[in-house]
This record gives structure tokens, sequence and C-alpha cells, in this order.
């Protein structure tokens, strides 16, 4: 958890962390029967999962299994705000629990408050922060939810929006494009109480369809159009623009269109060949919180840790901004650029080789978010302008930190159920990998918050510590 604004920790700006994290429904209350004959299984020497011997480590477990040690993790890392996914309504009351109903709200609509026949509203207000979350089938308790967890002591919750990512967004279960099932965005508006109290932060959760590629494709064009409308009406209301972050799993790895899209296309380094920007895709975009990165490291940081930087640098064109960033990035004394942890957000829940990063967290491309100067533009001729200055007293955020954390640990055996204590085993806690990236207020040297435009300002802490990640 960030510490207060006026706290001696805090003299570089405020800091807000933001994790996206898929839980993997509870497979067995969904599929009863098949539950039933694992338990079977497992009384007669099976795993839950029906493996056995050294494999036993592996597989899906129950979700009453794992439950607890995936919500251990999520509390380690001391979030303010967090997106989870494939979150059924059992499951979500487990979550209340387990996170702290106390310390913990969620976003969401009263059961009744959401129906198929409900206007087509911009925005549902939430007055009750505990209201129940949407099931993606109905509207109400059936079907998969997207909620965004935060942290009640940091934000203040404003409004929150529900969409299906479909032609029809406000028809609630309904299915788009080549989709093979019904799919969600949560979107909710929060006041920072950090700082002044006036900063704003949006978060859009959201779970894309694993079977459709145009589904893909239009569901990230729906959600820049759906973040746009939200920021209008901030502005509307005399706010400073928001920092605005899309997260969730998207199904979709970087090379792919709904990716491509979803960010402008300013990382083509990774797009598929083939692919290319369409007519009517959205000037709105994201950034990627993996590819803006700038820590200020410590002289332990040697020549290797920045050679990725450095290389990506020394193809930009020549410009004061990336000279300036291209000779600090690559001074071994002053600065790094580190991720921490694994690479792959998808594991599944058995040993695997294959590349797999389909969970993201991705800053809007507006006045409160400051990405590094190799990023700042689009690959498309088109989105090159510039973008429109900030006003007066716009809080502005960068990265600070990014990382998957890992979710895979020995010796398990305090979580064992009754009868089986001293089995000292591990357990894959989700399929996913939990995805953190903190944002840092940018301040000038002098410890003041910048306000409007600005240089970037690197980050004063030392090189996170962990698990390197291969080049991407």
């Amino acid at each position: 958890m960030s510490p207060p604004a006026d706290s001696p920790s805090s003299a570089r700006g405020r800091q807000l962390r933001i994790g996206s994290l898929n839980i993997r429904y509870d497979y067995h209350a969904r599929h009863p029967v098949l539950s039933g004959a694992l338990s079977l299984g497992a009384k007669v020497g099976l795993a839950s999962s029906g493996a056995c011997g050294k494999e036993e480590r592996y597989g899906e477990r129950r979700w009453a299994e794992r439950r607890e040690a995936l919500m251990d993790l999520v509390r380690w890392e001391e979030l303010d705000v967090i997106g989870f996914q494939e979150v059924l309504w059992g499951q979500l009351g487990d979550l209340r629990e387990l996170l702290g109903e106390d310390e913990w709200g969620f976003v969401g609509v009263g059961a009744s408050s959401l129906s198929s026949s409900a206007p087509s509203t911009h925005t549902e207000i939430c007055a009750d922060p505990n209201a129940p979350a949407t099931g993606r089938d109905d509207g109400r308790e059936k079907g998969e939810a997207v909620p965004i967890f935060f942290r009640r002591s940091r934000l203040t919750l404003l409004s929150t929006t529900h969409r299906w990512l479909s032609p029809t967004p406000t028809k609630p279960g309904s299915k788009g494009w080549d989709a093979g099932q019904p799919r969600m965005v949560t979107l909710a508006r929060f006041r920072d109480q950090g700082g002044d109290g006036t900063a704003e932060v949006l978060v859009a959760n959201t779970h894309w369809d694993d079977r459709g590629l145009d589904a893909r494709t239009q569901s990230a064009k729906l959600i820049l159009q759906l973040v746009a409308e939200e920021l209008a009406a901030a502005r509307a209301e005399g706010s400073a623009e928001p920092l605005a972050v899309v997260l969730g799993d998207l199904n979709s790895p970087a090379e792919e269109d709904g990716y491509q899209v979803l960010t402008g296309r300013r990382y083509p380094h990774e797009a598929r060949v083939g692919v290319g920007k369409n007519d009517d895709e959205a000037q709105t975009s994201c950034y990627d919180a993996r590819h803006e990165l700038a820590v200020r490291g410590s002289a332990l940081a040697g020549p290797g840790a920045l050679s990725r930087c450095a290389r990506s640098l020394s193809s930009l064109p020549s410009s004061p901004s990336t000279s300036t960033m291209s000779t600090e990035l690559m001074h071994p004394l002053s600065s790094s650029c580190s991720r921490y942890g694994p690479l792959n957000t998808f594991t599944g829940f058995n040993p695997s080789d294959e590349p797999k990063v389909i969970d993201f967290i991705l800053p809007l491309a507006n006045a409160a978010f400051l990405p590094l100067p190799s990023s700042s533009s689009p690959s498309s001729p088109s989105s090159l302008a510039a973008p429109p200055s900030p006003p007066a007293r716009q809080p502005q955020w960068k990265v600070g930190k990014y990382g998957v954390v890992q979710h895979f640990f020995e010796d398990l055996a305090g979580r064992r159920p009754a009868g089986e204590e001293g089995r000292e085993d591990a357990m894959v806690r989700s399929d996913h990998r939990l995805v953190v990236a903190r944002f840092e207020e940018a301040v000038e040297r002098s410890g003041r918050a910048v306000q409007g435009e600005g240089e970037r300002v690197g980050a004063r802490e030392e090189v996170s510590a962990g698990g390197s990640v291969p080049p991407s």
C-alpha cells in the first residue's frame, strides 16, 4: 500500500500499486459431475487434479484448496487496486472475506439494478461499494464477473459502469462478433485520497474472448471508446485528467491485432507480420507498463542490465529528448531497466515452456501519464499529433515498477485439508500469474510534484530484486 502523501517516505510523490489476476473460475462448482469423480479419485490416493506421485504438485486443485494461498499472494503485494477475472458468484464472497471487507471495497451494481431492460445510461452510480458484482451471462449472478477491488483508505469510489463486449454493449449477456461466450468490461472511477484529494483514477478491468480473433480486435476498439467517454465525463465536471489504466486477461498476445489496436501500434516490433492499422481504429490508445519502466538504479547495475534499453533506444531517430534519455539509460552507475519476476503471465496448471503473455496493465495515453520518450508516439503517422497540454494542477504519473509474481511455492503443508497436514507438497495457485505495476507521481528533484508538461523524471530507487526476464 502506498504511504500517505504527507509522510516522510513519500518525498518522491504518491505511489499507486495496481494489479491484475485471473483467479481461474471454480471449475468443480461449475462441473459438479466431474467434481464428484475427482473426489472419488482423491479418496483412493489421487490428488484432486487426478495426478499422483511427483506430479501431484501440478494439475488444477479445487478452489477451496487454492483460495487462501492465492489471496495470501495478493495481500503480500499491498496493492491499492486490483482487477480480478473469472470470478464466479461463490468466489466473489470468498474474495471479500479473505481480503477483508473493512479494508477493501469492490465495484459493482445491485443485482436488481441492471437487467436487459435497463436504460442505456452512461454510468451507473454505485452508492454501495459492497453491492454485488455483475455476472456476464445475465447481468446478475450467472457467469463470470470482472470485479475491481480497491483499498478504502486510499480510493473513494465515484462511479462504475458495466458494459458487454458486443455491438449492443448495454445488453446483459450479449455476445459479440465471433466470440464463443459473453464478455465484459468493468470501468470504475475513483478519487485518490492522497495529495490534495482532487486527483482521479479510472480503471477498466476486462477479460477478452479466447476463441474469437475479431472479437478481441473489436473489444479493443470498444474499450477505448468507453474509456474516452469516461474521460470526457470527468473533464465536463472540471476534473483534472484521470490516470486511466486498462488491465486484465486479454487472451491476446502482443503480436496479435487486439493488443496492437489497444496500444496504438506503438510497439511494432512485437506485431505479427501483415498486421497493420485500419482506418476505423481509434486515435485514443494505451501504453504497456512493461515497456514504460525506467528505474534509476544502484552502482551495482552493470552494463548488461541495460543492454535491452540501449538497443531499443539506439534505433530511434535522434532528438534532444531521446538523446538525453539514451545517455542516462546507458550509464551503468545511474540507471537500469528491469522487470521483476518471470516473463509469462499464463502458465496453465502444468509445466510448460510455451511463452504466453496475455495479462496486461496498460496506462492510457493522456495528460496524466508520462511515457518514456522512446515510445511517446504510436507507429502510425496519423497518430503523431502531440497530446493536448494538461490543465493546471494536473497530476502526472510514470511507471516505477513492473513485475509478474510467481504463483508456485513449495511446502504448503499448512494449507492441506484435515488429516493431510503432514503432506509437504506444492501447488499452482492459479493458471495465471499476478501482474503488478507501481505508478509514481512525477516530481521534480526538489520534491515538488510536476504539474502539467514536464521533463520525465527517473524513479529514485534501487534495482528491483528477483528473477530476470529474458528479452521479449
